[in-house]
């Protein structure tokens, strides 16, 4: 569909733009910041409810901060609000992040399991999908940063300890089979702090590969319906 209409001075505008463009399809939206998650999940208020999946470094679930409710580290905690969210799994968080201890206390309490690189690295891809509810509808929110920056190094906030491509595309691969992904966004792609482009082209690889996947899942699904009933 192309850009959504940013009106630089109006956060609550350029989210309501977002909004409207989300609504019209099976959205894949590149941002910008992660603030855009927040109307993302907003377009889905008139749908069944699903599990939001994050791929992060940081919880993101700043509650207010200087004002400020719908900024990049607000989305899960306004997402985690909304009632046709079911529950999320945040997976990745290291390290120094904007939340602050109550914020997990909070995430937790709200329906969050939270899961870091190195816990992910212990259950494996497949024990990791396990914590995932089954046959579930899908959003999947992938901020660049929960690689690791030794090929994402083009982010605003980058994180030592992240994830590797095939960690990732693998536990994408198997989301993929486990239930219905109704949307996606990826985020905090800064192509100035990288001059090889490797980071945009991470970014590019992980979200074709994934829609194929998605794709791919969607036609087995329907062959399996399509057997049933002969």
């Amino acid at each position: 569909m192309g850009d959504a209409d940013i009106v630089h001075t109006d956060t609550e505008k350029s989210h309501a733009n977002i909004e409207h463009g989300v609504r019209k399809a099976l959205p894949v939206v590149l941002g910008g910041d992660h603030s855009v998650n927040i109307p993302c999940i907003r377009a889905f208020d008139d749908q069944e409810p699903f599990h939001l999946v994050q791929i992060d470094a940081h919880l993101d679930f700043v509650n207010e901060r200087h004002g400020v409710r719908h900024g990049h580290g607000n989305p899960m905690r306004r997402a985690a609000e909304k009632d046709y969210v079911k529950g999320l799994s945040q997976i990745g968080i290291r390290n120094v992040s904007s939340t602050a201890k109550e914020g997990y206390v909070d995430a937790r309490a709200m329906g969050s399991d939270i899961v870091s690189v190195r816990q992910f690295r212990k259950l494996g891809v497949e024990g990791m999908l396990d914590r995932i509810p089954e046959g579930e509808r899908y959003y999947v929110t992938i901020d660049i940063d929960g690689f690791d920056p030794s090929i994402a190094p083009g982010t605003g906030t980058p994180s030592h300890g992240g994830f590797l491509y095939y960690e990732v595309l693998e536990l994408l691969q198997g989301l993929s089979k486990r239930g219905t992904v109704i949307g996606m966004d990826l985020v905090e792609v800064a192509p100035d702090y990288d001059s090889s482009g490797s980071t945009s082209f991470l970014a590019a690889q992980i979200l074709l590969n994934f829609i194929g996947l998605y794709f791919m899942s969607a036609k087995s699904r329907i062959r399996c319906e399509i057997n049933q009933y002969r």
